[in-house]
């Protein structure tokens, strides 16, 4: 499935055609999914009751959610999820995504999509990912504290050293071996049949690696912790591009890892500096307050979200904020429950400073700056 990019996110941030039905479930890594698929069609059939409420005729909605069912009947992806699956349907647009998020269980019917929850996948609090390399293979994982899953790069990302250097030669494993070959170049040499590999050649390899993970994760500001033995982490780093590599890599030959193992050992590695990222962000937040640069004022946040002048935008996870807003977008008036004509303004909010530039980060409610408010954010100015 594709990996959610803030490209997809701006096309799916600015979809304003009705109706936009929006659908979060949690699903399993393992088995066939079963519950995950019964709680989908559950919210197929919840979403075209709630069409015809709204005056779609029954043909109309057959056809309209088709996607949805087609989706649901498919066994063959129902047998390839993660931790959270999220799925999206507007005229003309249907994408769904798998994601190492443990959805709340969550549909909504209205004017544009509902992103919230797809924040952290952004923002680096608590994400991260794992690249198992050798000369044999590349894998990427994205995990967090919790969850990790596979995502397939065997397209994207050059998997063999082979492949790189123009050899037929299969190559099962390598070794330092000291000494240097004419000219000065380290020589990697392999055990069984193949060839010596040298250190350009690996270099070269590890460059294309490099560029094509490049692509892949060019919209992420996560953690990149590399699983491969020392010295082929060395030489990546020498070629490394991506601004957020983890200094200390996850040692030994990673082919032989389960990904569970890897997440076993990636945590560690980086629960120190996720601790100290929340730690310097709340404590940027005090600092700013002392200045005046801070508001929990959710209408205030709402024109600055517009205006571009959010810098870090703290929610309430899990929660709903539904109001009215009026066709100039000024007047806004918050409501009890979701009516007909209500959006969701942490929703909203959360994708306008997101597509502004700010970060957004989801907190439980007792690790909020503000402790009684659903919504706080740091000012540019």
């Amino acid at each position: 499935m594709p990996l959610m990019t803030r490209k997809i996110f701006r096309e799916l941030a600015e979809v304003r055609q009705k109706p936009c039905v929006s659908i979060y479930i949690p699903t399993d890594r393992i088995g066939d999914n079963k519950k995950g698929q019964i709680r989908f069609k559950n919210h197929i059939q919840s979403v075209r009751n709630h069409l015809q409420e709204n005056g779609m005729q029954g043909r109309q909605v057959v056809e309209f959610t088709k996607p949805l069912e087609m989706l649901q009947e498919d066994p063959e992806i129902w047998r390839h999820l993660s931790d959270g699956l999220a799925v999206f349907l507007s005229p003309g647009k249907f994408a769904y995504s798998t994601f190492p998020i443990r959805f709340r269980e969550f549909q909504n019917v209205g004017s544009t999509f509902y992103l919230l929850p797809l924040m952290p996948v952004f923002n680096g609090d608590g994400r991260f990912f794992i690249l198992a390399l050798s000369l044999n293979k590349a894998r990427l994982f994205e995990g967090s504290r919790d969850y990790i899953s596979e995502i397939a790069i065997e397209d994207l990302v050059p998997q063999r050293l082979q492949d790189t250097v123009g050899t037929d030669h299969e190559q099962k494993a390598l070794q330092f071996r000291s000494g240097q070959a004419a000219g000065g170049h380290s020589i990697y040499h392999g055990q069984g049949a193949g060839k010596d590999y040298r250190k350009d050649e690996i270099l070269k390899h590890l460059r294309e690696v490099n560029r094509s993970l490049l692509e892949v994760l060019q919209d992420y500001d996560a953690p990149l912790v590399v699983a491969c033995v020392d010295y082929i982490f060395a030489l990546y780093r020498s070629v490394n591009s991506y601004p957020k590599l983890f200094p200390k890599n996850i040692p030994g030959n990673p082919d032989e890892l389960h990904m569970k193992d890897l997440h076993a050992s990636g945590w560690p590695l980086l629960k120190d500096h996720f601790l100290k990222h929340r730690r310097d962000t709340l404590r940027h937040y005090q600092f700013l307050s002392s200045k005046g640069r801070t508001t929990s004022i959710i209408e205030d946040i709402v024109h600055a979200a517009r205006e571009g002048r959010i810098d870090t935008l703290f929610i309430e996870k899990e929660k709903q904020l539904w109001a009215e807003i009026d066709t100039g977008g000024n007047g806004i008036s918050i409501k009890d429950e979701k009516t007909p004509g209500s959006i969701c303004l942490l929703d909203m909010v959360a994708k306008d400073a997101f597509l502004g530039g700010a970060r957004v980060y989801l907190l439980e409610r007792e690790d909020m700056p503000e402790k009684e408010s659903h919504a706080t954010a740091t000012l540019r100015f």
